[in-house]
């Protein structure tokens, strides 16, 4: 980046299952979310780049190809062929296979790119980016490779594999620093290949992918940095979020709330959850369109596999075609189911939220 002009680089991990298990809200747009809440607070330039498969690619780049941002430039990578040779660090977390890229993020990335900031889809940033971002100027200065924050859950196992005090020392890789510079000129990808080897031989299989960075942090410390817990606040079952902040009244002071849990995570209104799960709505529902900067007319863009729903039988030719605008869809759809027994294929025009 030139001294003035900075560009933040952002990576997500968005896969997104063929037949997903349950439905909901689907990985893609958890990404619409967190990027909303980013562009709320910051103004600057930003580059995401989106590891993907098949299936969420497509979806993807429907998406920012028809949702324009002057400011923001998108990279994506199909990350499929790579997920597959890395099968070899064994894992029995859901992720197992996709967890696992994060080891090789700098590898996939292309060599201008310095540094960067790894973040979860199911998070939200509540403060300008550019205030995390700056950790990594540090990191820079002391030669520091990578920077997480604690696992905010009591890691039993890890005392067991690791030793007492090993859980105080755990690692959620949910956001991530990459301080790329120092990883390539420090042969990072021998170190965490070495650790890796070592971990499978003498457990066979991890709890999570992120405790071959946790390893790796506790025999190579000097490659490490612990960041603040706010900037990775855990919400989930049998979480511990008093040990980051003291009670309810200082929830305010979390940067960036990430919901662990499965199902319906983000409508819980039970505990710390029930602070943040309006924000989360709120930032969902904001009209997408207006955080584009631009006085051309607006614009329509697909919801197609935004949500996490079975794949539509195609066959049988389709008998009628129409689109109507989102206030008088329902009504439309209701009259056609009653009165036109072809294939009909229907486009539904609205707002970001509709």
């Amino acid at each position: 980046d030139s001294p003035g002009f900075q560009i933040i680089h952002v990576v997500l991990i968005v896969i997104d299952n063929e037949t997903p298990k349950r439905t909901g809200i689907s990985a893609c747009e958890r990404v619409e979310t967190l990027l909303k809440s980013i562009l709320v607070f910051y103004s600057g330039a930003l580059h995401l780049h989106l590891f993907t498969n098949t299936r969420s690619g497509h979806t993807l780049s429907t998406l920012f190809r028809t949702w324009h941002f002057p400011k923001v430039r998108t990279s994506f990578y199909n990350v499929e062929r790579e997920q597959s040779k890395l099968t070899w660090v064994i894992s029995d977390h859901t992720v197992n296979g996709y967890g696992q890229l994060k080891y090789i993020i700098g590898d996939i990335l292309p060599e201008y790119v310095d540094k960067a900031i790894f973040i979860d889809s199911d998070m939200l940033v509540l403060e300008d980016i550019s205030v995390l971002h700056s950790y990594l100027f540090e990191m820079e200065k002391k030669g520091i490779m990578f920077a997480a924050t604690s696992d905010q859950y009591k890691r039993k196992d890890l005392e067991k594999s690791f030793g007492k005090g090993a859980s105080r020392k755990s690692i959620n890789s949910g956001l991530l620093l990459y301080n790329f510079k120092s990883m390539r000129s420090g042969n990072w990808g021998s170190l965490w290949r070495e650790e890796g080897v070592k971990l499978m031989n003498k457990f066979n299989i991890l709890s999570c992918p992120q405790d071959l960075l946790a390893s790796l942090a506790m025999s190579r410390p000097e490659t490490y940095m612990k960041l603040p817990c706010v900037y990775n606040f855990q919400m989930g079952k049998a979480t511990l979020p008093w040990d980051c902040v003291k009670n309810k009244t200082e929830l305010w002071k979390v940067k960036i709330p990430h919901w662990t849990g499965r199902g319906e995570k983000y409508y819980q209104t039970a505990g710390h959850t029930g602070y943040f799960s309006p924000i989360y709505r709120c930032f969902q529902k904001m009209d997408g369109y207006k955080f584009e900067e631009t006085n051309e007319s607006e614009r329509y863009r697909t919801l197609m596999n935004l949500r996490n729903i079975k794949r539509i039988d195609k066959t049988g030719n389709v008998t009628l075609a129409a689109h109507v605008q989102f206030d008088n869809a329902i009504d439309l759809i209701q009259r056609l189911n009653t009165t036109w027994s072809g294939p009909i294929s229907l486009v539904v025009c609205g707002s970001s939220w509709e």
